[in-house]
């Protein structure tokens, strides 16, 4: 009677498992999150816009292939001010777009990027314009030899590698350096990033992030 009362029991509890609904769910690679304009972080860590896409009248274009978007308007329909730069991110087709301090084209346009990765370590790129002095040369055309030597500037586009820390709001550059600080409770990858040669970073660092993702999951609230 015991060993089918405990049988009994483990049946009830593997029905209330099945059937129960979870009150949050894992964020990772192909989670979608909703649609709408963001004001907050803790607005996607409850993955709750404070407006929808129906709320808005708003001029942006947006690009999934290169994880960017840009905006010149988001206006209230209800006659509410909304300024850009309050505007924490935005989520188009279930990816979320940062909002990019300091990269506006003009007054009125503002530049996102998008989540390449979602999880607990969140991760994104952008390219930005900096000044690099280029040296130069004048050659004398009957020896070959140069003559006079100088520098000018040139501009040159960089990619910029960030990452967000899902559960703080945290940002910082994608380097081994401030990996490891945000690694340091998984200490079996904290190791292994670790002991990556400057050749190796190169080749593994974005795959540790992968893993780490993988193996430190982190949820947000179910909506109803």
């Amino acid at each position: 009677m015991k060993l089918l009362f405990y049988v009994y029991i483990i049946f009830l509890l593997k029905i209330a498992t099945v059937t129960a609904q979870p009150d949050s769910v894992q964020v990772n690679r192909d989670f979608q999150f909703e649609d709408g304009v963001y004001q907050t972080f803790e607005e996607l860590q409850a993955n709750s816009p404070s407006l929808s896409w129906d709320e808005v009248d708003a001029q942006l274009v947006a690009s999934h292939q290169t994880f960017m978007a840009q905006a010149e308007y988001i206006r209230r329909k209800d006659g509410g001010y909304l300024l850009l730069d309050s505007i924490w991110g935005i989520c188009l087709k279930g990816t979320p777009f940062i909002r990019l301090p300091g990269t506006a084209t003009n007054k009125q346009a503002v530049s996102f990027a998008g989540l390449r990765v979602r999880g607990r370590i969140c991760y994104y790129t952008y390219e930005v314009e900096k000044t690099e002095m280029i040296e130069i040369a004048a050659y004398n055309p009957l020896t070959g030899r140069p003559f006079r030597k100088g520098s000018i500037p040139r501009k040159v586009s960089a990619v910029q590698e960030k990452i967000l820390h899902f559960e703080d709001g945290r940002r910082s550059t994608f380097s081994q350096e401030g990996f490891l600080e945000w690694i340091e409770d998984d200490q079996q990858l904290w190791r292994t990033v670790a002991d990556l040669s400057d050749e190796e970073v190169q080749e593994k660092l974005y795959k540790c992030l992968l893993i780490y993702d993988d193996r430190n999951p982190v949820y947000v609230p179910v909506r109803e």
